[in-house]
């Protein structure tokens, strides 16, 4: 389990002096930021984009998985570009609105850097992105995609799970011009992993964030 930033120099420690770090926690939390958040099927994206926004000062989120349902559905380019276009006219109107921190997920192509550019240049003005890298292994993604409602076989779970390039590091090597935060939440509780991801954030995540909002 880990938890790290990267720019274009390296590994920073999370009260780093990227050009995110070095506003102030106030200033920041008004600027337009977009949480990003990403991993392969059952590593539990929608769990924690739900989970996260009830901690979001003036947060709002649109997954992906929501406004891709289409019948039927072919995992094409034609698809991806009708996505990307949908979920960022939901973002910039979120930001017109007057919520300045956007989650989102389940949007990249087998999470490559070259993905996410491609959804970056449709992005309006300049935000602030932070991407959130989930993982856990196969044997536990599994398990939790057999368990959930919506219906999965092995031969799906495979073929899913073998569109992503094994060993790919792009979205970590190339976080230039936004945060990366890997999370392995395999043996994790939700809570652990939220915490990790707002102490991860503090220029949008306060001490006083990190309380559970239920309570």
């Amino acid at each position: 389990m880990s938890v790290g930033i990267a720019d274009g120099a390296g590994w920073l420690a999370i009260a780093g002096t990227d050009k995110l770090s070095r506003m102030g926690h106030e200033s920041v939390r008004m600027r337009r930021s977009l949480i990003l958040v990403t991993g392969e099927e059952g590593a539990g994206k929608s769990t924690v984009m739900s989970a996260l926004l009830p901690r979001t000062p003036g947060g709002a989120k649109i997954d992906a998985e929501d406004v891709g349902q289409v019948n039927p559905f072919n995992f094409d380019q034609a698809f991806l570009d009708l996505l990307w276009d949908n979920v960022t006219s939901v973002i910039a109107n979120y930001w017109a609105a007057g919520y300045p921190t956007v989650i989102t997920g389940s949007l990249l192509d087998s999470d490559t850097h070259a993905s996410f550019q491609q959804f970056r240049t449709r992005l309006p003005n300049d935000p602030d992105v932070y991407v959130v890298h989930l993982s856990a292994s196969k044997p536990v993604r599994d398990q939790r995609r057999i368990d959930r409602a919506k219906p999965s076989t092995k031969e799906w779970r495979d073929r899913v799970d073998a569109s992503y390039p094994a060993g790919d590091t792009s979205l970590r090597d190339n976080a230039d011009d936004y945060r990366y935060i890997p999370v392995n939440n395999e043996a994790q509780q939700i809570t652990e992993t939220l915490e990790m991801i707002m102490q991860a954030i503090p220029e949008i995540y306060s001490t006083s964030d990190l309380s559970d909002p239920a309570t």
